[in-house]
């Protein structure tokens, strides 16, 4: 069945053909009815629908609330109720993602819907040249079932001649009360495509004409097409203006000779504003949301004249279950394509911390595909751009490997925003740091909170000591062990979201995603980075990109004991505790239920830990001196004593083995007058010295 366009009539340099369709649709509750009398001309539009062709999202599983079967449900009771009805897509109508069909689906159901025009938006270039072809051929081909859609873009351009590529404009006829009303649709999108596509998809084509120096919409209609439509004598003219609202508006406000504005991009809206000569002209854009409408009727003298523009929401109306009968095969291939493996996880993938409060398996592999793409020193990762599952979540109990798939890739890194590599100097990244270090909280217990808005940064090591001054919270920033000076240039892998950040400093952009041909047509994603890395490496084991970490005091200031357990918990490899928890002063700590398991402290005998508590060098020599025995390892025999001191008697009996154990092994030393000083608090600087000593008495006793 065919779906009816109201003996709407293309007419293509000045040719005019029928077009009819037919087909039903399932019923829904109209979202309001047309209150013009008499004869009504409607003239429909959507825009940014971004490929929601199906009723769930093929690679997240989501409801698509709003999508083109809602559309056929809106159009087949919209039809009813006017005399004559025209339907417009303003571009974005492909989905930019993971799953790729180069537009087929999308093709199928603008044409069974009835779709009249469709404007490309930087989604149909984005598909890359031949299957931006494709797409086009398959809207425009004649069939018997459903008739063509004109693909309309004055400002595609053949490079050499500058002729428009597709049609520019079509002039449409519809019958309303017994007279033929010509409308004009002119096409114009995608006008900034040479500075947002990847440069081989703009070989042999412009965006815009050459004498067209500012990209300008406005310049576009006012030195090239105007005429042409005026030409046409036609008794209403639309130009369909892939563009957001403040680019859409100014442009209806400095032109003439234009009934409706088509925007695109941001949320729909249906308004009205001055032209250059003070006539009022409808605006409008369907947001991916809403179903516009514009309603056009004849006056007494049969004039035709632009009436109210409203929205219908397309969550009103129910999918439309012809057009999902329609689209079921390339749905089971979509959905095919979701599950294919892309790579092979092996390991233990097994976070033990929170991504914003040291390094994760999930997020070191998400920096590691941004390394991989784009050949950056260091890849600043948010928190926020992780999906809500991690890469453990994909195994199966008791299984060794896991299969990655695309739907995996994308549950991984749900972040739609494209990517970028920025140069920045090393004072430029140690100060962006130190602002991320803003959005963590030391709180009153030792532990820290917050962080999830903050950029991590892998491939480098450093430290942030949220109890130092601002401007001094990053120390030990190194590449590849060398210390980064404040004048180094360094290469970072960054979302590209941070280019509009304010507060992030301004650099040379040296690559995005999203203009890289190897990720274009799937929108430049982190999914679709991962997806390509993934499949280039095929099998994936955890691996280590530097080593960062987040602490609550400040380099020289005293560390309490929370904190020295945390460091301690940290040269272990943070392995899995059995328990959830130990103390009853400590919450959500993996590092105190360590520490209690392996006997490296045991608390003060009521259940607490004290995590607030400053750590004294004989405390922090009991520790280390506890998990060495942990790990059955003894103190050397020979070496200082404890009693040779000269403060020995200041020494606790219970710590004088540990004390003595630190003095042979070179853990922690006395002072130039043989003091230990084991009342004294051990700073956070001491303690990384200590463990980094300890560290190397265990890797050496325990390779014999």
């Amino acid at each position: 069945m065919a779906r009816k366009r109201h003996f709407l009539k293309p007419v293509w340099a000045a040719l005019l053909s029928a077009a009819l369709l037919a087909a039903p649709v399932a019923a829904a509750e109209p979202s309001g009815e047309t209150e013009a009398q008499g004869p009504v001309l409607a003239i429909y539009t959507t825009g940014d629908m971004a490929g929601r062709v199906y009723r769930q999202d093929p690679l997240t599983g989501e409801r698509v609330a709003a999508g083109y079967q809602n559309v056929a449900s809106a159009m087949e009771q919209e039809r009813e109720q006017v005399d004559a009805a025209l339907l417009l897509d303003s571009g974005d109508a492909v989905d930019n993602s993971l799953l790729q069909d180069g537009g087929e689906a999308e093709a199928l159901a603008l044409r069974a819907i009835g779709y009249d025009v469709l404007v490309p938006g930087l989604n149909e270039f984005r598909l890359g040249p031949d299957a931006r072809d494709g797409f086009f051929d398959a809207l425009t081909a004649e069939e018997e079932e459903t008739a063509p859609v004109r693909v309309l873009s004055g400002n595609y351009l053949d490079g050499d001649s500058q002729e428009p590529a597709a049609e520019g404009y079509a002039v449409l006829t519809a019958e309303v009360g017994g007279r033929a009303v010509r409308v004009g649709v002119l096409g114009l999108g995608a006008i900034d495509g040479a500075e947002r596509l990847p440069a081989s998809y703009c070989e042999g084509v412009d965006f815009a004409h050459g004498d067209n120096t500012e990209n300008s919409y406005v310049w576009e209609w006012t030195e090239y097409w105007q005429e042409k439509l005026e030409e046409e004598n036609c008794d209403l003219v639309v130009v369909v203006c892939h563009a957001d609202r403040d680019v859409a508006a100014d442009f209806a406000a400095q032109t003439t000779g234009i009934d409706l504005v088509v925007g695109g991009h941001g949320s729909a809206y249906a308004d009205t504003v001055q032209n250059a000569a003070g006539e009022n002209v409808s605006l409008v854009s369907g947001g991916g949301t809403d179903l516009t409408r514009t309603t056009v009727t004849l006056s007494a003298a049969g004039t035709p004249e632009v009436g109210e523009s409203t929205l219908l929401s397309l969550e009103d109306y129910a999918p439309d279950d012809t057009l999902a009968g329609q689209v079921a095969d390339e749905l089971e291939k979509v959905e095919k394509q979701a599950g294919e493996r892309v790579a092979t996880l092996t390991g233990d993938w097994i976070g033990e911390t929170e991504p914003q409060y040291g390094p994760t398996p999930t997020a070191t592999l998400a920096a590691a595909s941004m390394l991989w793409a784009t050949g950056a020193d260091g890849a600043l990762l948010c928190p926020r751009s992780l999906g809500e599952t991690d890469a453990a979540a994909l195994f199966q109990e008791g299984a060794n490997t896991a299969v990655l798939s695309l739907d995996g890739c994308a549950a991984l890194l749900s972040d739609q925003t494209p990517l970028a590599a920025v140069e920045l100097t090393g004072a430029q990244l140690k100060a962006w740091l130190d602002i991320c270090a803003e959005s963590y909280t030391a709180e009153e217990d030792g532990s820290i909170s917050g962080g999830e808005a903050a950029d991590t940064l892998y491939g480098l090591d450093y430290t942030l000591y949220l109890g130092a001054p601002a401007g001094e919270r990053v120390d030990g920033l190194t590449l590849d062990g060398e210390p980064v000076e404040d004048d180094q240039v360094l290469v970072l892998a960054v979302s590209a979201r941070r280019l509009d950040d304010p507060d992030f400093p301004k650099g040379k952009v040296v690559w995005r995603s999203d203009l890289d041909e190897r990720f274009a047509a799937q929108g430049g994603t982190p999914a679709a980075v991962l997806a390509a890395c993934a499949s280039e490496l095929n099998r994936l084991v955890p691996m280590q990109l530097g080593s960062w970490a987040v602490y609550a005091g400040s380099v020289g200031g005293p560390l309490n004991r929370l904190e020295f357990i945390t460091m301690l918990y940290e040269l272990a490899g943070s392995p899995q505790p059995g328990a959830s928890a130990a103390f009853i002063d400590v919450g959500d700590s993996s590092a105190a239920v360590w520490a209690a398991e392996t006997g490296v402290v045991s608390g003060d005998g009521k259940g607490r830990l004290l995590p607030t508590q400053a750590v004294t060098r004989e405390q922090a020599a009991v520790m280390l001196y506890n998990y060495a025995r942990s790990l059955e390892l003894s103190a050397p025999e020979d070496g200082p004593a404890a009693a040779e001191l000269s403060d020995a008697a200041d020494v606790a009996a219970w710590a004088r083995p540990a004390v003595e154990f630190c003095l042979r092994t070179g853990t922690l030393t006395a002072d130039g007058s043989g003091r230990f000083l084991p009342g004294d608090t051990i700073t956070r600087e001491e303690a990384a010295e200590a463990l980094e000593a300890f560290a190397l008495y265990v890797e050496a006793n325990q390779a014999r």
